[in-house]
């Protein structure tokens, strides 16, 4: 009976750190990047918040965000975009992006 406990929350932990990487809170971050891109950003870049996304594989995205260069590479996609963007929205462009980055397979609803 010990090993059957045991051996169910040994799953039950492991589904929830599979899961964190999704958490609601992230899913919510991603989302509102998103509604960034969509209401704040598409008429200004004349694309997408999707077709931005794919610009870039899951890797690309991780490294411009690793060397903080995130925002340079988002003022050579999108110059009238980058006058208005705010710093606040980095976090959640970025999400977005690694989410729906071309090779995830991954394609947003909008």
């Amino acid at each position: 009976m010990k090993k059957l406990l045991l051996i169910g929350l040994v799953c039950i932990l492991n589904i929830h750190v599979v899961n964190a990487e999704n958490s609601p809170s992230v899913q919510k971050k991603i989302n509102y990047g998103q509604n960034i891109f969509r209401k704040k950003l598409q008429r200004k870049c004349g694309y997408t918040a999707s077709y931005w996304a794919q610009q870039h594989t899951k890797k690309e995205w991780e490294t411009y965000q690793d060397k903080s260069t995130f925002k340079e590479e988002f003022t050579q996609m999108c110059p009238k975009g980058a006058k208005v963007m705010k710093e606040k929205w980095i976090t959640s462009l970025y999400l977005f992006a690694t989410e729906y980055a071309k090779d995830t397979g991954n394609r947003p609803r909008c």
